[in-house]
């Protein structure tokens, strides 16, 4: 009997192990970005912004936006979904679909990532 818990604990590690590595590359995925760590984003408006991001996996981002070149250092705030942040009152949040932009002097509408 102990050695078919054991089996049975070991299964589960495994499992667990298989499946880490698949959420791993979830997280990631939601922040579109090219290979500069840089994403740049188009809005109906006319309006336009880029984000540069400290590295492939950030814990920093630097928002400059089309309003004469506005420039905003924001970090990485803990959200149930998708990944955002935050600097003074500005905030940047992507699921790496829909992007939402709050407290800039631009009004940032309907986004679009651009791909380099």
């Amino acid at each position: 009997m102990k050695a078919l818990a054991a089996w049975g604990g070991l299964c589960g590690a495994l499992a667990l192990s298989a499946i880490a590595p698949s959420i791993a590359v979830a997280a990631a995925a939601a922040l579109p970005m090219d290979g500069f760590n840089d994403a740049f984003y188009t809005c109906d408006n006319g309006a336009a912004f880029t984000i540069f991001y400290d590295s492939s996996q950030p814990s920093t981002a630097t928002m400059t936006t089309s309003n004469n070149n506005a420039r905003h250092d924001l970090k990485k705030t803990k959200v149930a979904r998708g990944e955002e942040f935050a600097g003074g009152p500005v905030t940047f949040w992507t699921d790496g679909q829909s992007v939402v932009v709050n407290a800039t002097s631009t009004p940032f509408r309907d986004c679009k990532f651009k791909p380099s």
